[in-house]
């Protein structure tokens, strides 16, 4: 039961860091571009490549995280018997072997 919960937290929290970096990097972008252009006199050009860099640096951002939330696993039953040394000690939250 324990680990559902700790699974449910890691891709909670995975979805709203994803929302909010997609959010602050369009924005980021928009702005940025859009101060550009009215300073250089490019209008729309620049807002929309500020755009299309916040979008894909939040893309990258998001594989980045894809790659550590899943490279860094909750420890199970595989890292307890590794630590014990014997799968007949290891024993789960509830006294009750597994």
């Amino acid at each position: 039961m324990k680990k559902d919960y700790w699974n449910y937290a890691r891709y909670a929290n995975f979805a709203f860091s994803f929302g909010i970096t997609m959010a602050a990097s369009i924005l980021l972008g928009y702005f940025g571009g859009n101060l550009l252009d009215r300073k250089l006199g490019t209008a729309p050009f620049l807002m929309l490549a500020g755009i299309l860099l916040g979008v894909g640096v939040s893309f990258y951002s998001l594989l980045q995280e894809l790659y550590l939330l899943e490279k860094f696993k909750p420890p199970g039953k595989e890292a307890a018997v590794k630590k014990i040394g014997r799968e007949e000690d290891y024993q789960d939250d509830k006294g009750m072997d597994k």
